[in-house]
Order: C-alpha cells, then sequence, then structure tokens
C-alpha cells in the first residue's frame, strides 16, 4: 500500500472516535463524498491498516479503576513462556516486549490495591521465570489513545 495521505488519517481519527459512524457521516464531517470515503477505508481494510472494528469499555464502570505498569525481567530463553502465561491474566491488558530497564512491560487493570497486591505477590510469583518485577502505579492518565 502506497503512504496514507491526510484524507486516510482524518478518516481513521473518525473512525477511532466511533466506529460504527457511517460512510454519510464521516462524509459530511470531513467534507468528502460518501463514495471517497467508502474506497478510503475499503482500501485501509485490504491493507489491514484497519485491523478491526471494537469497543472501548469505561474501566471505572467496571470497577478497574486502578492502573500498574510493571517492568518484568525474564531471561531471553524464557521471555515466550512468560509472555503465554501472563497473556492468560485477565488484569494484563497490555503486553510489550522493550528495550532498556525491563524485557518486558505490562499494562495492568484492576479494582484495587488489594487486587494488584494479589496479582504481583500471588499470582505472577507462580511464574517461576520471572526474575524481578518493577510496578509503577498511574495516578492520572494526562492521554490515552484508542
Amino acid at each position: 500500500m502506497e503512504r496514507l495521505d491526510d484524507i486516510d488519517y482524518k478518516i481513521l481519527e473518525e473512525l477511532k472516535r466511533n466506529a460504527k459512524a457511517h460512510y454519510r457521516e464521516i462524509a459530511e464531517k470531513l467534507g468528502l463524498s460518501i463514495t471517497l470515503v467508502f474506497k478510503r477505508i475499503k482500501k485501509l481494510e485490504q491493507a489491514k491498516v484497519i485491523k478491526r472494528y471494537t469497543i472501548v469499555t469505561d474501566d471505572d464502570k467496571l470497577g478497574k479503576s486502578l492502573t500498574a505498569f510493571v517492568g518484568i525481567n525474564v531471561r531471553p530463553s524464557d521471555a515466550d513462556k512468560v509472555i503465554e502465561e501472563l497473556s492468560k491474566m485477565h488484569e494484563v491488558t497490555e503486553l510489550f516486549k522493550v528495550t532498556g530497564d525491563f524485557d518486558l512491560l505490562a499494562k495492568i487493570k484492576v479494582s484495587s490495591t488489594d487486587e494488584l497486591w494479589h496479582f504481583l505477590y500471588v499470582k505472577t510469583t507462580k511464574i517461576k521465570e520471572i526474575l524481578k518485577t518493577t510496578t509503577m502505579l498511574a495516578v492520572k492518565a494526562v492521554k490515552e489513545e484508542l
């Protein structure tokens, strides 16, 4: 696929705000024709720029208002096993291989410090391949992309 242009990015932003937006709604908001919006979205889907359409839930309403980031150190040979185990845990909402002081970085969503403690000191300690964890508690989200 050729490089994305400003129109593609504007369409993507509208779909990020509302994945259920109709072509007509996007076209009117951006001052484009419905046909152009339709063709661009189809092109973005075929190129797998748009992977899927999904929902965004309100974590507070789900009782998951506490966010923590856990830096995890593992031996390189154990990374895949740790990733597999962490990926099964509902508290882990995002998981990354990273460079720097950690090997993995997990975003954790829980309802309380008690639940965070249980995750850190009961659940993850069962994964023997984890050498060390460092936890950072998010006190305020200042920017979150969907």
